[in-house]
């Protein structure tokens, strides 16, 4: 029995990649690369990042200017990301909530307080402050906040109901571009919110919007979040072969696969890089893995740079948030 699973998945694979292969050639990453040109930067932190020592000096200078009443309202927002960044998510809560006391009603309060709810684990409570955020502002973050929204409740269907593991009959489908995963529940809210409630299509337009607001996460929350890479690698994949980016999906559940807790999780996400890459007639996990390592070490390299040069400003009694915006986001 085995035996004969092994083969049909081998038929399945060869020939979905005989049907696809008039389509790919060897220029394929270096194409998904430049029509998506920040998601590569993206799956391997390779993109301008504050370093730990940076989100303790603010932290400690935002703690001084509210115990000298000199603080403004960004001040809070401010301490509570730095706190969040650094591994106090119920400190950040305090923040806000302190916040909310002297500065009531604000959108930046409610979508902070979404995203450091999410982090303490209750989902409910993270999903009451991100539908009030979105009630003050729904195109805030460019409407960003629609997507952390459905990503929640995304995580909670999937608790209620368990991730499914990918089976024999969804490779085909899947390396197809059919929505799967975050994508197939992108489209039905999609579809809902236009009346309908049984097609699981999903346009183009609508993959973009979604690409975007995943990215936008990763950039500003946890680039390496496995929950935020799966998300991601769902998306790149669906819609039509020609232009989907199943490579640049691979590289996401790879590296979610790394990041994941425990070693069933390890293994689905694995499958997934698999079920990405099947429609490459010469697909090798072992490239993809060495391409994803390379990535990793330039993004690390990237914020080791980075982190020195916070460290040389705050060592000089400059302001570390201004000469990271100076040099590595200077206005265009």
């Amino acid at each position: 029995m085995k035996q004969a699973h092994i083969i049909l998945v081998g038929t399945l694979v060869l020939s979905t990649a005989t049907l696809m292969a008039c389509i790919w050639d060897t220029d394929t990453l270096a194409a998904e690369k430049e029509r998506l040109p920040e998601i590569e930067a993206l799956i391997t932190g390779t993109f301008p990042r504050h370093s730990s020592e940076f989100h303790e000096w603010r932290r400690d200078k935002c703690k001084q200017l509210i115990g000298h009443n000199a603080a403004q309202v960004r001040t809070y927002d401010d301490l509570a990301v730095s706190l969040h960044k650094l591994g106090d998510h119920k400190a950040a809560i305090q923040i806000m909530q302190a916040k909310e006391l002297l500065f009531p009603g604000l959108y930046e309060t409610r979508s902070n307080l979404g995203t450091f709810y999410i982090y303490t684990g209750d989902l409910d409570e993270a999903l009451k402050w991100i539908g009030e955020a979105l009630a003050i502002n729904p195109n805030a973050h460019f409407g960003r906040e629609k997507y952390q929204r459905w990503l929640v409740e995304w995580l909670q269907e999937r608790q209620k109901t368990g991730v499914r593991k990918l089976a024999l009959e969804d490779l085909g489908p899947r390396a197809q571009g059919i929505p799967y995963g975050f994508a197939e529940f992108v489209a039905r809210k999609e579809h809902a919110a236009s009346g309908q409630t049984e097609k699981t299509e999903i346009t183009l337009h609508q993959l973009d919007d979604a690409i975007f607001g995943v990215s936008g996460m990763m950039r500003f929350a946890d680039f390496d979040n496995p929950l935020l890479l799966e998300a991601l690698g769902d998306l790149l994949i669906a819609g039509q072969v020609r232009t989907n980016a199943a490579q640049l999906a691979c590289l996401c559940y790879l590296h979610s696969s790394r990041k994941a807790d425990n070693d069933m999780e390890k293994t689905r996400l694995r499958v997934c890089a698999e079920a990405a890459g099947i429609i490459t007639p010469d697909f090798n996990l072992e490239r993809y893995m060495k391409l994803l390592d390379t990535g990793l070490a330039k993004g690390l390299k990237s914020a080791e740079s980075i982190r020195n040069d916070e460290i040389a400003w705050i060592a000089a009694g400059k302001d570390a948030s201004v000469e990271f915006q100076k040099k590595y986001l200077p206005a265009k």
